[in-house]
């Protein structure tokens, strides 16, 4: 079973914790059931905490770049989470955009979903605020018949960065 994920890319820390542990829970119950990868444009936030949790539970995983430069669009402590989960992949694919951007973003969350069996979404269920981003990933995983998890914490709030 293929894996893909999407969502945002900030919350707190007792959020980011719960977060690990379901994805620990959910992706070590898929993995008792038979083979499981992961597929990830491993962005800020979601994308790198879900890949984080799958190589630590000894996953393949598969990497879907943006664009070119998107390594240096990252904020410090996500290129370096990026670095070592490219790292681990089994394999990389940097799609034909030379900046990171919203069409990049669409793509690389449209070629995850096009992988997946199965989406991982870290979405509070609210509307997009743009293109390419995890409501519009979550709709088109949904209209082409992919199996969404959504996990979002009750009550948690996310702030305006993203």
């Amino acid at each position: 079973m293929i894996v893909g994920v999407t969502g945002h890319r900030f919350y707190d820390a007792p959020t980011a914790a719960w977060l690990r542990s379901r994805v620990r829970e959910i992706l070590a119950s898929w993995a008792d059931d038979g083979d499981v990868r992961l597929v990830s444009s491993l962005a800020e936030g979601a994308d790198q905490l879900v890949a984080r949790v799958a190589v630590d539970l000894g996953l393949p995983l598969e990497v879907v770049i943006p664009a070119t430069g998107y390594r240096d669009s990252l904020q410090e402590a996500f290129r370096f989470g990026l670095d070592e989960l490219l790292a681990a992949a089994e394999s990389v694919r940097t799609l034909d955009h030379d900046a990171p951007g919203e069409a990049a973003y669409l793509e690389a969350g449209l070629e995850v979903v096009s992988r997946s069996d199965r989406l991982i979404a870290v979405w509070d269920g609210e509307p997009a605020r743009g293109t390419g981003g995890t409501a519009e990933i979550v709709e088109a995983a949904r209209d082409r018949g992919v199996a969404v998890v959504v996990l979002w914490p009750d009550g948690y709030e996310r702030s305006h960065q993203g």
